[in-house]
């Protein structure tokens, strides 16, 4: 029996990889998908904001609550900085927190305790904090220890010495005014705190997306073996990581005393940086969706702090903000896997 025209099934061609969207009818989805996975942090971001404007807009919805949340984020902000150069390069520094904390007191026993000038001290407390980044990168890379494991042994070392030197006493005495005032200071009524985070920001985005060292590093975390197969020196790429997390660990210890205004043996550790680690892994959830990145990093910051600000001022009780902080990271996590897999069709089991 002969088929018609009008009987004989149309077959679509199967869309071809690297169509563009408009082509098929699978492309706006596609286009869609990646514009809600791009942004919507951005607007669950607003939304929150929202909300806590219409519950509490007359605490929450103030400048000097914004500033207070600038304020308060720029050093975590820092942190996160730190903690994403070992992370594109495949490898975890826990030890950030821990550095961080040992170069606020170190800085703060510099000025106090021996009398040394602002500058000499940030500059040498920035150095301690990278020789401790090149610990961390020596014991991973050469010593072939896992990077988790080295670092939690490297921080926890860290956080004996500091109460070892402090007896658990603030240093508050001897410190010099131009640091511990400068939270307080504004240029064009945004903290300066916030400005310099910002520029660090810059920096950071500058190395890891513009150099070829940042290329290196991404390729080398993307696939190790075939980055030394193009000739690479993974080694010396992931212990240059460790350095600059070290380094930014160092600066986010001397804007710590900026912050707080005195070096506080109890600052640093897992507990301190958690929502820094909520960040990171909320960044790559947006902006470059699979991918850690500074934008990205920024926005899961000041959504985490934005977030925790509100439900301060809603009365809610303080363990509801380490919730809070915990299931970030865990959400994040788990979304970070989900769009791995949808772009590569397979699901990794959890290492």
């Amino acid at each position: 029996m002969t088929q018609t025209a009008s009987q004989i099934p149309v077959v679509e061609p199967p869309v071809q990889p690297g169509a563009a969207p408009g082509r098929s009818r699978r492309g706006p989805t596609v286009l869609s998908l990646h514009t809600a996975e791009r942004f919507g942090l951005f607007v669950l971001f607003a939304l929150v904001i929202l909300v806590f404007t219409i519950l509490k807009g007359d605490t929450f919805a103030t400048t000097a609550n914004w500033r207070n949340i600038a304020t308060s984020q720029s050093v975590l902000a820092v942190i996160g900085l730190a903690l994403i150069f070992p992370l594109v390069g495949g490898r975890f520094d826990v030890s950030v927190g821990n550095n961080m904390g040992l170069c606020a007191v170190l800085v703060a026993a510099l000025m106090g305790n021996h009398g040394w000038a602002l500058v000499p001290a940030i500059v040498a407390t920035v150095a301690v904090g990278s020789l401790i980044g090149v610990a961390n990168g020596v014991i991973v890379t050469y010593l072939g220890v896992n990077s988790i494991i080295a670092t939690i042994g490297t921080g926890t070392i860290m956080g004996g010495l500091v109460q070892a030197y402090t007896k658990g006493i603030p240093i508050n005495n001897g410190l010099s005014p131009t640091l511990t005032t400068l939270s307080a200071k504004n240029a064009a009524g945004i903290p300066d705190l916030f400005v310099i985070m910002l520029i660090i920001s810059v920096i950071a985005w500058f190395v890891l997306t513009q150099t070829p060292y940042g290329r290196r590093l991404l390729a080398t975390g993307s696939n190790q073996s075939a980055a030394r197969l193009t000739g690479m020196n993974v080694r010396r790429t992931i212990l240059l990581s460790f350095v600059l997390s070290g380094c930014l660990a160092g600066v986010a210890g001397v804007l710590q005393i900026a912050a707080q205004g005195s070096g506080d043996p109890g600052a640093g550790g897992l507990p301190t940086i958690l929502p820094a680690l909520a960040a990171v892994f909320l960044g790559a959830t947006t902006w470059q969706p699979g991918k850690y990145n500074v934008p990205g990093t920024i926005v899961g910051l000041f959504f985490v702090g934005t977030t925790i600000s509100g439900l301060v001022l809603l009365g809610v009780e303080p363990w509801v903000t380490d919730v809070f902080n915990g299931a970030a990271v865990v959400v994040a996590i788990a979304i970070s896997a989900q769009l791995r897999r949808r772009r590569t069709g397979t699901l990794e089991i959890g290492t």
